[in-house]
């Protein structure tokens, strides 16, 4: 049987003056959904929320509730399926943090009446859930941002409605606060069926509490579906200009981003850099490699070891071999392969014993490409085999000896290597 639709829009547009905000938008929540939007600034996420709660009025379309216009609901029976929780909640009378939350209750009280018994049995728990019921009897507008948040959140749940609706809720909230609402968010989601819709900035937390994700930019959705196919390098690099590592939270089994830094110029387009590499000898150049768009490949490397895991987690190409065992012949191949079709080759201070000595003995064939050798410890566990190749790999003229890694990266950008045209 398939879950009832709660919110649906149908093609809507929303301009701002001559500014298309939302540009023809389709997409239905489901009951029983936690479903967060996600894009950068000024994609539209806060103003389909406000369409939603009809703050603001759309141009084209149509939104339903329950599967009814929205714009057939009296404004106390809309308040009676949605509650909203604003990024930011001032009001310039001086009310206590009671009265702020009793308001919740007033799409079920007629006018001019007072408050029953089982009404103030609902603020008081919504005041206890939120952690604010210690100053129940404080000024609303003496509070911190982080406080008065967490009232407007109480005041939401003081509605009892069917939908949450959260625009970037957690954002004046410390760590510790931004975890509590949500995990709150989440067992009222999952215990009592609350269907809940959130703006969120916070990739990870959006990752680990949502069954569903929306991506906006420009005011169209650039993509939905599942935490697993909205949040990969591909996409997200598409909308967010920087560079980020997506990589699997083991502990708490949800997909997580890792900012690196903000893109750059594309220094490496179109030269492929090979690196041999391992033992965590290569994490650094391959993410500032990837970061100035080189195309990369890495071997042969162990399973399990951090060069592989970052490869990975960047999707590059690599090779990889069990640990504790001589390199195949078909790894060496493949490696050969990587060799042949790149520009340049780096190898790494990576320490050297018997199973990944090949590798070194295959820079000895290169005679067309470009070397870059990094030594800055004692790399040989061979009785002096790998001293020997590398000594005479240093004769040659397509090979370059760095004793750091800034002189690495000297070399690299002191030539031109870039195939653009």
């Amino acid at each position: 049987m398939l879950a009832q639709k709660v919110v649906e829009l149908n093609n809507i547009t929303i301009n701002y003056g001559n500014v298309k905000i939302i540009d023809n938008i389709s997409l239905d929540i489901k009951k029983g959904e936690f479903v967060s939007v996600i894009g950068p600034n000024g994609a539209g996420k806060s103003t389909i929320l406000k369409a939603i709660t009809r703050s603001i009025e759309i141009n084209n379309g149509y939104i339903y509730l329950n599967g009814k216009d929205i714009n057939s609901f009296l404004h106390k029976e809309r308040a009676k399926i949605i509650g909203f929780v604003p990024q930011e909640y001032n009001i310039p009378f001086n009310f206590t943090v009671q009265d702020i939350v009793s308001m919740g209750r007033n799409p079920y009280m007629k006018r001019m009446h007072k408050e029953k018994g089982e009404d103030k049995k609902i603020v008081e728990n919504s005041l206890r859930k939120t952690n604010t019921l210690q100053f129940r009897n404080k000024s609303f507008n003496n509070l911190s941002g982080g406080e008065k948040q967490r009232v407007v959140t109480a005041r939401a749940l003081a509605q009892e409605p069917e939908i949450l609706i959260l625009d970037e809720a957690t954002s004046n909230l410390d760590i510790h606060h931004q975890l509590e609402l949500l995990e709150l968010i989440y067992w009222l989601n999952r215990e009592n069926g609350l269907t809940v819709l959130a703006v969120m900035h916070d990739l990870n937390l959006a990752s680990r509490f949502s069954d569903r994700l929306i991506l906006l930019n420009k005011g169209q959705i650039f993509k939905e579906g599942k935490p697993k196919e909205v949040l990969t390098e591909k996409v997200l690099s598409k909308v967010y200009d920087m560079e980020m590592v997506v990589r699997d939270n083991k502990l708490l089994s949800f997909k997580e981003i890792v900012p690196l830094r903000v893109r750059r110029a594309c220094k490496g387009k179109n030269v492929n850099v090979h690196v041999m590499c391992g033992g965590g000898t290569g994490e650094y150049i391959i993410e500032k490699l990837y970061s100035q768009r080189y195309n990369i490949s890495c071997g042969i490397i162990n399973e399990g070891d951090s060069d592989l895991e970052l490869c990975k987690s960047l999707n590059i190409d690599y090779i990889s071999e069990s640990p504790f065992t001589e390199f195949s012949a078909e790894s060496i191949k493949k490696n050969k392969e990587y060799i042949k079709r790149a520009d340049i080759i780096i190898l790494t201070d990576v320490p050297v014993g018997w199973g990944n000595l090949a590798n070194i003995k295959q820079l000895e064939e290169v005679k067309d490409k470009e070397i870059i050798i990094l030594h800055t410890i004692n790399r040989d566990y061979v009785d002096g085999e790998c001293d020997k190749i590398i000594d005479k790999l240093k004769q040659k003229e397509n090979v370059f000896y760095a004793m750091n890694l800034k002189k690495v990266f000297e070399k690299l950008n002191s030539k031109i290597y870039n195939k653009r045209g």
